[in-house]
């Protein structure tokens, strides 16, 4: 370990193999973005680094509203690049994107909820069939900030607690859980197997810094890789979109091109944009949605494909 001081802060360092940038762990502290935004500022927050909270006093999501942050789960910020697509309003769903695939590439397997939740399906969800509140979980969630020209992805996942229905406003979407594998076990405190699955002594128990490790290595190694393709990430979205082929309610939504909203607004998901606009089929052909929060159409229990989606 290395005691480093920089404008008032200091700091043990110790490299991590496997990650491109510096991470930093705090104990409690009110959100992962406010200690990004102080090392943003001390200039020591190169683009790809992160922080880790134990938890967070004033944890926040979309809209400013409070997100609960008990000791347990894991409260990230990530410095993105200011570059294609984290440049522009496909910041939100392209972080998603990554997330998910990473996610699933660990074994657990979540859905991009457009634009920045993830959920996980409970064992009563079917696909192409509409869900209610309880047929998904919703396990975690990301706000995007930008200041002093730094863009950084704040996230949270549930570990090992999630809020009671009780406690959410009244329009939820879907209830909370914990992040799970596929076999329904949680996460946190399991083995993760390696290049020699047969042994046991081989096999790492997940923790909330090694989860965050692997992930954070995937996102990186994932958006080298792909970066060069543009767009890249409407196919890696497409691959883990929620409700593709259903039919939803678009509450407070925002068309992209329209300047008068339909209230309620209601279609059948059919995709992603590469501005990272959600697509939706109506009764008005494909509409395309900049803003907007996705809940169950009202009286729909089965969804009709949408013609991009078979």
């Amino acid at each position: 370990w290395t005691l480093r001081e920089k404008h008032g802060l200091r700091w043990l360092e110790l490299p991590v193999p496997g990650l491109p940038a510096p991470l930093y762990i705090t104990g409690p502290a009110t959100s992962t973005l406010d200690v990004a935004r102080l090392l943003v500022q001390a200039g020591i927050f190169p683009e790809w680094s992160s922080v880790l909270s134990l938890s967070q006093s004033s944890g926040r999501g979309q809209m400013r509203r409070a997100w609960a942050s008990p000791a347990g789960n894991l409260y990230s910020a990530l410095r993105l690049p200011l570059a294609p697509p984290f440049d522009s309003a496909a910041a939100a769903p392209a972080c998603g994107s990554l997330f998910a695939d990473a996610l699933s590439a660990e074994g657990c397997p979540v859905m991009l909820k457009w634009p920045n939740d993830i959920l996980q399906a409970a064992p009563s969800f079917r696909p192409g069939i509409t869900p209610g509140r309880n047929d998904c979980f919703k396990v975690g969630g990301m706000l995007m900030e930008e200041r002093n020209h730094a863009l950084i992805a704040g996230t949270g996942f549930n570990l090992s607690s999630f809020p009671p229905n009780s406690t959410l406003r009244d329009n939820y979407a879907f209830s909370a859980g914990i992040l799970r594998r596929a076999d329904g076990s949680p996460l946190l405190g399991s083995s993760l197997g390696t290049a020699r699955e047969n042994d046991s002594k081989y096999k790492d128990i997940v923790t909330i810094f090694t989860l965050w490790i692997r992930l954070a290595s995937r996102l990186f190694s994932c958006y080298s890789q792909k970066q060069t393709l543009e767009p890249w990430w409407p196919a890696l979205a497409q691959r883990h979109l929620a409700f593709r082929g259903c039919r939803v309610t678009l509450a407070d939504a925002c068309p992209e091109r329209e300047t008068m909203v339909r209230i309620p607004c209601e279609g059948t998901v059919d995709g992603v944009t590469a501005s990272g606009a959600l697509r939706l089929s109506t009764a008005y052909g494909t509409e395309t949605f900049l803003g907007g929060s996705i809940l169950p159409a009202s009286g729909s229990s089965a969804a009709e494909p949408s013609p991009s989606s078979e």
